[in-house]
Parts: C-alpha cells; structure tokens; sequence
C-alpha cells in the first residue's frame, strides 16, 4: 500500500513538471531581433521648416531633421503596431501629432510635407511584390503644393515609364534593370519640362523614390518646386524575406 501511495504521488509530480509552462515576471527583458521592428526612413519635405524633432511615442529618430537631408536617407528600427508620431518645430511646438500603424519587419517612408502654413504627414509602404538584388526599382510621388493637375512623371531609356500624378498622389515601386535613365516631369497641359535629370544610375538592389516637393506660388529659393530623389537600400532591408 505504502509503495502504490508513494508510485501515485511521483506520477502526479512528473504531470505537474511537464504541465508546467514558466510565465516571466514583468520585469523580464524580451530580446527584440532586428526582423521584430518596423522601419521607418522620415524625409522633411516642408520647406519653411527646418530642424524637425520627430518621435515615435518616446522613441526619439531625429533631433534636428532638414529640409536639405543632411543626415542623408536611413532607415530606423522602430517597435511595431499603433505609435504615436509627434513632429516639433523650434521652441517644441507641434506640428503634427497622430497615431500611426506600422507591420513587423516592414519598411516606410514617412514623408513631412508643407500644405499652406501647416505640415502633413504622408506615410508611404516601402514594399516589393518581388526583389531581386540584381533589379533597381523606382516611384513616383508629387506633394508640391499648388501643383498643376497634368503632371506627367517619366524615366526614360529604351523603354520609358510615364505616369500622370496629381497632388498628394503616388506610384507603385515599377522594376527596372540598373542602368541610366533619363528623369523628366513635364506640364503635359502646357507642353512644358519643369524638370529633367540626364543619365541619372539606378543602382543594383535599390530603389528611388522621385519626389516633386515645394510651392508652384514660391518663384525662387528655398521654397520653390524642386525634385529630390531617394534612394532606398533595398539590399540591405531585404537580405531577409519580409513576412
């Protein structure tokens, strides 16, 4: 008897062992891997706004980001699901303050844009239906205030791609092989060339985002319409399947 008591209880013991799953405390650190962020790249695009501190809830991704992007085009890890984005201007004053949606493991560009005396944010998915490292992509994207409606954006070799953008609207990343391509925005209304870039490269395993940014109002300076091209590394963002 003595023997079935002690048999009964080292059963109900080894049941409790393998039944047992170990909850951490609070206090536990997680070990977050670089595929269990976001990335966010941010490029001011407002003109009349130099310096920009941007946060992504206490996160902070820049001290002091320029209208010129000195800091050049980077991405940032930053912690997936519902952050709040707060941009700051000089003295701490806000211009934007919002909530934002960002995926595990995917990559953005959060573009700062004038609209009269205020900011607006434009938040872009910087993803691929397919990547190859030996392929160059490219966008288009038109937040230049004041913007003719007959916008026509094209990159031009053997083949060229044209595109009509409005204000505030944008394109899909198209594939191409590196090369060098001539890059045009045309008032297609006016059958004028506002802009034109001769034999600019695409890179293997990049991407370029080909922005039209300013104020059709501002003739001249820092404020007028201009082009500004990003380049994405995509080579290094997805060395890794993205899921």
């Amino acid at each position: 008897m003595r023997k079935y008591i002690l048999y009964k209880f080292y059963f109900l013991a080894l049941c409790i062992l393998v039944g047992c799953q170990c909850i951490p405390s609070l206090d536990t650190e997680q070990e977050i891997t670089p595929s269990q962020y976001s990335k966010v790249m941010c490029v001011n695009c407002a003109p009349q706004f130099e310096k920009l501190k941007i946060y992504a809830g206490d996160f902070l991704l820049h001290s002091a980001l320029y209208y010129g992007m000195e800091e050049g085009f980077r991405y940032i890890n930053v912690l997936p699901g519902v952050i709040n984005f707060v941009v700051l201007y000089k003295s701490d004053s806000t211009l934007f303050n919002g909530m934002v949606s960002l995926r595990k493991a995917v990559p953005y560009t959060f573009l700062i844009y004038q609209l009269q005396k205020r900011i607006q944010p434009l938040l872009l998915y910087d993803t691929l239906s397919s990547y190859s490292f030996t392929n160059s992509y490219f966008r288009f994207v038109n937040i230049a205030n004041n913007s003719s409606g007959s916008l026509v954006f094209k990159v031009e070799q053997q083949y060229p791609v044209a595109v009509g953008i409005r204000f505030r609207s944008f394109t899909k990343f198209f594939t191409t092989y590196p090369e060098k391509y001539n890059i045009e925005i045309r008032d297609a209304e006016k059958d004028s060339v506002l802009f034109f870039y001769k034999s600019y490269s695409f890179l293997p395993g990049k991407g370029y985002t080909i922005v039209l940014r300013g104020d059709f109002k501002v003739a001249s300076g820092i404020g007028s319409p201009s082009v500004l091209i990003i380049q994405h590394n995509f080579d290094e963002i997805y060395y890794q399947e993205i899921k």
